[in-house]
């Protein structure tokens, strides 16, 4: 009888200890879950302020539409001014171009040969947020006033019950209440709220 209430112990003891070690590492596990989540979302939406950059700088604003987005990615082109001879140290360039020294090509350059050339995804997925099920970022474009000046601003952003809704006891662990965010409706800032 002795051996057996040994055995039963050493099974219970067992059992606790995995059952301490479990509720200790599921936290950490957790962590690590959010943070590869966090990262592949985060680098979509730094996609998404790059082309979203370069549509303004063609078009002189944002655009409110993720799927126009990927079209001006695959379709349009962007000026590339390259400067041919080099500047002599004793003139600005201004004057070097003035003098026939230096001289300015524009190029046209597409999109896609140009911009997200590291990104490990297809482009017709850039709308799409990451382990989400098909759920899409939620992006607006605008114009707002800023003394006399009126400047394009853009937010796309997305909130975590879309990229966490899988996750058991997400709403215990996860502390970023708000999402996460890139660019403003309110201030001409395009830094996203993890930076």
């Amino acid at each position: 009888m002795k051996t057996v209430i040994q055995v039963a112990l050493a099974i219970v003891i067992v059992v606790l200890g995995y059952l301490i070690y479990d509720s200790i590492m599921e936290p950490v596990r957790f962590r690590q879950e959010v943070q590869q989540r966090e990262g592949e979302i985060i680098q979509r939406l730094k996609d998404i302020r790059e082309v979203q950059r370069a549509h303004r700088s063609r078009h002189q604003r944002f655009t409110a539409d993720l799927d126009s987005l990927v079209d001006f990615y695959k379709q349009d082109s962007l000026t590339v001014i390259r400067a041919i001879g080099s500047v002599p140290d004793t003139l600005t360039e201004t004057e070097a171009v003035r003098m026939g020294i230096v001289e300015r090509d524009t190029i046209w350059v597409a999109v896609r040969d140009s911009l997200l050339r590291r990104a490990r995804y297809p482009i017709d997925s850039l709308p799409y947020v990451p382990y989400s099920g098909g759920e899409r970022f939620r992006m607006d474009a605008s114009m707002i006033e800023r003394g006399l000046t009126e400047l394009p601003v853009f937010e796309a952003s997305v909130e975590p019950h879309i990229y966490m809704s899988d996750l058991d006891d997400w709403r215990v662990y996860y502390t970023r209440e708000e999402g996460l965010r890139v660019g403003s409706m309110i201030e001409a800032v395009l830094d996203g709220n993890w930076e």
